[in-house]
């Protein structure tokens, strides 16, 4: 997959973007010559998105009758590929990218564009103003001409330039997390996921996979929220070459963060796909690090570290302070506090009460006795055939019935976010994970040392409230059903 680059291409912005003749207006034409190619062609539109999931051809929104798909061997070994709940997840989708700007950039030349075609990326946490409203070149279905906009479709929840992304889901926390590999079971999901093998959905998300990734998934909605749909919207593209970018700004803003050292990331597991010629290319993550030297080279026209800031140079010092917390506590993170059963997920705000084993809680407050405690809330096997949603999860300590005057309209503490992206395909029970759904963990160290310090907390019971954020989009595959976490539960370490 590595070649020597002839000229490495710029990725820009897209709010800097939108004249006649620049990348994102090429774009728009290329998108329309690779949807006329046939599904069986892997330069075609949707067979590179068939790449990322297939629905099948009975749920497939643009299948044709009689049309040919490609064989079952072929389908097997291209098609369903994308990693996710994985530490896999960023390098898999860099070699995505990478394939399809060299098949998009030959179209835009085939068009009469220039050479050297760059994906564009969607910044939507920039601070400066509509950055996080849907990029206007894909609200119209009409051009001015009266002619279809290629960059259109339908279902999307935020079609208008009043509609934008809630300023909650495209925060970048996940920035200041290291290291980038994660716990696989209680803690620190890291930031770029845990330890795994080949993974096509189900497991536990990594921070960065789960905000802002997921989260921008299911408000974009339409297409866009569900994986074997997603990359049929053009959108989803410049939406993951952010995501691509924020790697490379997590690997400069910090020398010790660091990509994964160990020979089973670096070269243990490889991935295929097809290149603009349609031959197929071999790749692993080591090879997926170093952006100048994938396939044709690239590079992002700003990786600046956007906790420079004085506001969030506030955010950074508190976070650095939290991962101060447990340096030295080299041991696997200790169940203290679960429901006793599953929670499950609707239209509604949902709370869900967490007891504690004392004499477990005790126990991990004495292995970190010279610190606070690191803790970690586990939303864990979300499964379900649901619409789509994301919800805000937030902690309280219980009030006692005596206190109801005095503790009235106080809120509770927003600990996360929780996105149901993909739980629909993790949920299958002929899955590869067996459908046991999607995982997602949020550390709320410094919300247990509030609960404690401003609401004389116990320590015996926690209150997890989940509520609906953003609107209800009808799923693109499948019906409306039920939702659920399989346990909700807190980890120490």
């Amino acid at each position: 997959m590595v070649t020597t680059p002839k000229a490495v291409r710029v990725r820009k912005s897209v709010l800097t973007l939108g004249q006649t003749g620049d990348d994102l207006d090429w774009y728009g034409q290329a998108v329309a010559k690779l949807r006329a190619r046939p599904l069986q062609d892997p330069t075609s539109w949707r067979y590179m998105a068939a790449v990322h999931g297939y629905p099948g051809h009975a749920n497939d929104p643009f299948a044709q009758a009689g049309e040919k798909l490609p064989s079952s061997a072929d389908q097997t070994s291209f098609w369903n590929l994308c990693q996710h709940q994985s530490w896999f997840f960023l390098p898999w989708h860099r070699g995505y990218l990478a394939c399809f700007e060299e098949i998009v950039a030959a179209a835009v030349e085939e068009a009469g564009g220039p050479p050297g075609w760059a994906l564009p990326y969607w910044n939507y946490s920039a601070t400066s103003a509509h950055a996080s409203e849907l990029p206007t070149a894909f609200r119209n279905q009409h051009d001015s001409h009266g002619n279809p906009n290629p960059l259109w479709v339908a279902g999307r929840s935020m079609p208008t330039p009043t509609t934008a992304l809630p300023p909650a889901h495209v925060i970048l926390d996940a920035l200041l997390h290291s290291p980038f590999q994660g716990t696989s079971t209680g803690g620190n999901p890291g930031f770029g996921g845990v330890k795994t093998g080949f993974s096509h959905f189900g497991g536990t998300n990594g921070d960065l996979e789960n905000l802002p990734h997921n989260a921008v998934h299911v408000d974009v909605a339409g297409l866009m929220s569900d994986p074997d749909t997603a990359a049929l919207d053009p959108i989803f593209w410049l939406h993951h070459a952010n995501i691509d970018r924020l790697w490379e700004v997590w690997t400069h803003r910090d020398p010790t963060f660091a990509n994964p050292t160990l020979k089973s990331w670096l070269s243990g597991t490889s991935f295929q796909l097809h290149d603009v010629k349609g031959k197929i290319v071999k790749f692993n993550s080591g090879q997926m690090r170093n952006t100048l030297k994938i396939r044709h080279g690239y590079q992002y026209d700003d990786i600046s570290d956007p906790f420079h800031t004085a506001v969030a140079a506030v955010a950074a010092v508190a976070a650095a302070a939290v991962a101060e917390v447990t340096a030295g506590s080299p041991q696997a993170p200790q169940l203290v506090a679960a429901t006793p059963a599953a929670v499950p997920l609707g239209d509604a705000p949902t709370q869900a009460q967490v007891a504690f084993n004392q004499v477990a809680r005790l126990a991990a407050d004495a292995r970190v006795s010279s610190h606070p405690v690191r803790a970690y809330l586990n939303l864990e096997n979300v499964k379900g055939a649901g619409a789509p949603r994301n919800y805000e999860v937030y902690v309280d300590a219980p009030q006692p019935p005596t206190a109801s005057a005095t503790g009235a309209g106080r809120k509770p503490l927003l600990a996360g976010h929780l996105s149901t992206f993909g739980v629909r395909k993790a949920s299958s029970p002929g899955g590869q994970h067996g459908g046991a759904g999607i995982t997602t963990v949020i550390e709320i160290s410094n919300l247990i040392e509030q609960l404690h310090r401003e609401r004389n907390w116990d320590g015996a019971h926690l209150e997890v409230t989940f509520v609906p954020s953003g609107p209800k989009a009808g799923p693109p595959v499948g019906s409306f059903g039920q939702l659920e976490i399989g346990r909700v539960s807190v980890y120490y370490g």
